[in-house]
């Protein structure tokens, strides 16, 4: 297709953008709007290789003007951005939160943050609302498709004539894409964080693009054309709307998105006045396009640095103020940094010269965060009691990082191994005595319990899956579930248990999300019951005690004597959260973070453990253990004491809490008389 401008693809940048700025707002409803991302793709794909072939038709084509171009383009606003994030970081940021940011400066700085990111953290997490530079990630993606791209092309181009030449890259490049795609499909749930991030994965996006602008395409009719634009605009809209943060994306998920994109640009040269292109040619949809490259730059460090101002998620007023702010830095950018230095005649028109500036940034960013990196957090002050509540953000055992069942994609071909995630003398020939089930609070409180058996010359098996409530009867109903995945887990822990025969289950779960906290997307529901598929706090209630009776008769008619772990306190803020804020910005003044009254404790703990309660009196053989009373005194709860922290966030134990309630007079006994009460012996597994 023929490169003339055309305002309709600002005017797609502009919904890209848009898209990707509203997801990371958290605006509702555009819980998809992360495919602005590969609308992007699709969109780079197809000017720069519009450019190129056009070049190399006319044997003007340069290898250092493409370079050149890239750089007048992308350095920058991107090291403007760069610049004014790293000096807001060194003002705001604690210090170990600026440590971790300046690891992210080298990779960010040379396009290989994707990378960085992908072995660091997932995109969806929790750790990417503290990453200042992860949208960085897609630029790398870019850059580094665009250091082989080039030569790849000219190369294709070189065999057998012009016409010959493009039929050639056509099909090499068409090939590359349809592998990628099927790659990046092969991967999706194996490896969902090298398929977001990875070049591997997304090069098919950018060979879309690329594709249109080489293949010969077929005039169409205005009213096809029309037809196809709509439906193109169909193809990004839904899956802004219908994904989510849950979804199993990229592979064939990113399809519609990117096909819809190559659609939009193809109708549009042949139907230019059709009602899409009216639409994505207004004067503001252009403008939101021209700005849309600052305006990804600048929006995710200004809305991350605001949360962990605020210490929480930013109000959508407050996200609408930072939305705000970002296109005002990107308005300016565009006039009075990007503007100027994309002209070829700057620095007097010597490409060199701009390579060389280009060079000078990045040594210059590098030789910051090298720096910044020597100085350390001695240079940041704050005092040992908010050093060890940052500390203490970490303190999680190795069973709770590696053991963790993905609730996502989880099969029974992927159940961890008891040899990985057991402790005691019977974890390498595949037995236990102990069995620790449960959601992520098993796991934070596995450790805990397991060097307790160990020290009773018993071996403890962990087995967890986030937000999965470790019951038998139902269904735990999550938004970020696979629907049955819960179930079908529980389901293969019970397995497990008839196959091992261990002496004593221990059910830990955050108890409060299915009683006090329950919701429409926290519910739990089965059939079992007249009504019980409804979805509601009341329901759940409901369904939350015929799961725990039902679950503990079982496990009883097994054999293994059983210990209910009533859930602990949760507090808000957090409270290492609480003290390292107060120490580092106020200097002191955290006492007030470490304690509630057990009253609000309870508001929230106290239904859930009181249902585990009623179930350990109807049962012979069946303990609960209320953790409540080993982290209240009389009226009051603490989350810790001086430089000891109970808790890593608001409501999960860490490494230290768990040792602390094992160690409890309660936790204890009741394990040991378990232990003690239990059948001989358990037999042998497969890892």
């Amino acid at each position: 297709m023929s490169l003339t401008y055309r305002s309709d693809i600002d005017g797609l940048r502009a919904i890209a953008v848009g898209s990707v700025v509203l997801f990371h707002a958290r605006i509702p409803p555009f819980d998809g709007g992360f495919i602005g991302v590969d609308v992007f793709f699709v969109i780079s794909g197809f000017l720069i290789t519009s450019i190129l072939y056009r070049e190399m038709v006319a044997d003007t084509y340069s290898l250092v003007d493409f370079y050149d171009r890239r750089i007048r383009r992308i350095f920058p606003a991107l090291f403007t951005v760069l610049a004014v994030t790293t000096a807001l970081c060194a003002l705001m940021l604690m210090p170990r939160q600026m440590m971790a940011y300046v690891g992210t400066l080298p990779p960010s700085a040379l396009f290989y943050a994707n990378i960085h990111f992908e072995q660091l953290l997932n995109y969806f997490g929790p750790k990417a609302d503290e990453t200042p530079l992860l949208h960085l990630w897609s630029l790398a993606v870019e850059e580094q498709f665009y250091i082989i791209f080039p030569l790849l092309l000219f190369a294709l181009m070189r065999i057998g004539g012009r016409e010959r030449g493009r039929r050639v890259a056509v099909g090499a490049l068409g090939a590359i894409a349809l592998f990628s795609l099927a790659y990046s499909q092969s991967i999706v749930r194996t490896d969902a964080s090298g398929a977001f991030f990875l070049l591997t994965s997304r090069a098919w996006e950018l060979l879309a693009g690329a594709l249109l602008a080489l293949l010969a395409w077929p005039r169409v009719s205005q009213r096809v054309a029309n037809a196809i634009a709509v439906a193109g605009a169909l193809g990004i809209l839904v899956p802004v709307f219908a994904l989510s943060q849950e979804s199993t994306f990229p592979g064939f998920a990113a399809v519609p998105p990117v096909l819809g994109a190559v659609a939009i640009i193809y109708a549009g040269a042949f139907a230019p006045d059709g009602i899409v292109s009216r639409v994505l040619s207004l004067k503001g949809m252009v403008y939101v396009g021209r700005i849309s490259y600052s305006l990804y730059l600048w929006h995710w460090p200004l809305l991350v640095l605001a949360a962990m101002w605020k210490g929480r998620h930013t109000t959508y007023i407050e996200s609408g103020v930072v939305v705000a702010v970002a296109v005002i830095l990107s308005a300016l950018s565009l006039k009075y940094v990007e503007t100027p230095l994309r002209r070829a005649d700057t620095f007097g028109g010597n490409r060199l010269k701009r390579i060389g500036m280009g060079a000078v940034a990045i040594v210059v960013t590098l030789v910051v965060a090298f720096d910044l990196q020597m100085v350390g957090q001695g240079f940041f002050s704050i005092s040992p009691l908010g050093a060890a509540a940052e500390a203490a953000a970490d303190d999680k055992s190795r069973f709770q990082r590696d053991c963790n069942n993905n609730a996502k994609f989880w099969t029974p071909a992927e159940m961890k191994p008891i040899s990985r995630c057991a402790l005691g003398p019977g974890a390498d020939k595949g037995t236990y005595d102990v069995l620790v089930w449960g959601d992520s609070h098993a796991g934070a409180t596995f450790i805990g319990i397991a060097e307790e058996a160990a020290a009773l010359g018993q071996t403890a098996r962990l087995q967890s899956m986030a937000g999965c409530p470790p019951l038998i009867g139902g269904l735990a109903r999550r938004d970020q579930f696979t629907p049955g995945v819960c179930a079908a887990f529980n389901a293969a822990v019970l397995d497990e248990i008839k196959r091992v025969k261990p002496k004593v289950v221990v059910l830990v779960g955050r108890w409060a999300l299915w009683t006090a906290r329950a919701s429409s997307a926290f519910t739990l529901v089965t059939d079992e019951l007249p009504g019980g598929e409804e979805r509601s706090r009341d329901n759940s209630n409901r369904v939350f005690a015929h799961m725990v009776e039902r679950t503990v008769a079982e496990l009883r008619a097994l054999g293994p004597q059983v210990v209910l772990i009533g859930q602990s306190p949760e507090y808000q803020p957090a409270p290492v959260r609480c003290v390292a804020t107060a120490e580092f910005y106020r200097k002191g003044d955290s006492a007030a973070c470490y304690d509630q009254t057990r009253k609000a404790a309870l508001k929230v703990v106290g239904p859930g453990n009181e249902v585990l309660a009623a179930a350990a009196l109807r049962h012979s053989g069946v303990a609960a253990v209320p953790m409540a009373d080993v982290f209240c005194r009389d009226d009051s709860c603490t989350a810790g004491v001086g430089l000891r922290f109970y808790y890593v966030d608001t409501d999960h134990l860490s490494a230290t809490g768990a040792r602390h309630a094992a160690r409890s007079d309660l936790l204890r006994q009741a394990i040991a008389s378990a232990l003690a009460a239990g059948s001989s012996g358990s037999a042998s597994a497969k890892p």
